[in-house]
């Protein structure tokens, strides 16, 4: 029945980011529900994806009756229900594609020194920044950070100035990036032009193409 929910196999997808920082991302299609896609991404817990739904750098393209088709990385692959695992590789280099949310905003699933992060695409930031409870739940430890403040909208606040070891959005990875810890609670981290800077932004409607430069 094609509305039940099928178990189904696992779809590895090697993101290889070159020697030194090679990156295996897994996604598993473990089930159809109508025309949503039931996909594991990276061990965490089941999520239900319609067609245009990204997450993590994977964007499903269709669903059919126990297949989907997802995109990472400008490929796509055809997933079935208890095939094999199937092994889709990203060039060194390629772009990470970002597509907006409904209010035009790009939210993207980060890594901060290996650690998921959801942040939000601020150009206006000068730096990363996060809050307390967010540089807690990363592990980050802040003894030697720098006592600084910065503007907010609802005016200055206290903030500590850190580097972190490295900062990773699909395949775009920098290291050693400025950040800061505000006192302030925040929404949604920050990814802001110390980690913008140096990489190639193009808006293709509603979609941005992020890549290192060379």
């Amino acid at each position: 029945m094609r509305h039940a929910l099928q178990v189904a196999a696992t779809l590895t997808l090697a993101m290889l980011l070159g020697p030194a920082s090679a990156v295996a991302q897994s996604v598993s299609l473990v089930g159809c529900i109508g025309t949503q896609a039931l996909l594991v991404i990276d061990g965490n817990a089941p999520r239900a994806m319609r067609p245009g739904q990204e997450r993590a750098g994977v964007r499903v393209i269709s669903v059919g009756d126990g297949s989907a088709v997802v995109e990472v990385g400008e490929r796509t692959r055809e997933l079935r229900l208890g095939a094999n695992p199937v092994a889709l590789g990203t060039p060194p280099g390629a772009p990470t594609v970002l597509t907006a949310q409904p209010d035009g905003q790009f939210v993207v699933d980060a890594r901060i020194n290996g650690h998921p992060v959801r942040m939000m695409v601020d150009t206006g930031a000068t730096l990363v920044a996060l809050d307390r409870t967010q540089a807690q739940a990363l592990g980050l430890s802040l003894q030697g950070a720098s006592p600084t403040s910065v503007r907010t909208a609802n005016g200055v606040v206290a903030a500590l100035r850190l580097n972190l070891q490295s900062v990773r959005v699909g395949t775009v990875e920098k290291r050693d990036v400025q950040a800061v810890v505000q006192d302030a609670p925040l929404p949604i981290a920050l990814l802001g032009m110390s980690f913008l800077r140096g990489v190639d932004l193009r808006h293709q409607g509603d979609r941005l193409v992020m890549q290192s430069r060379p």
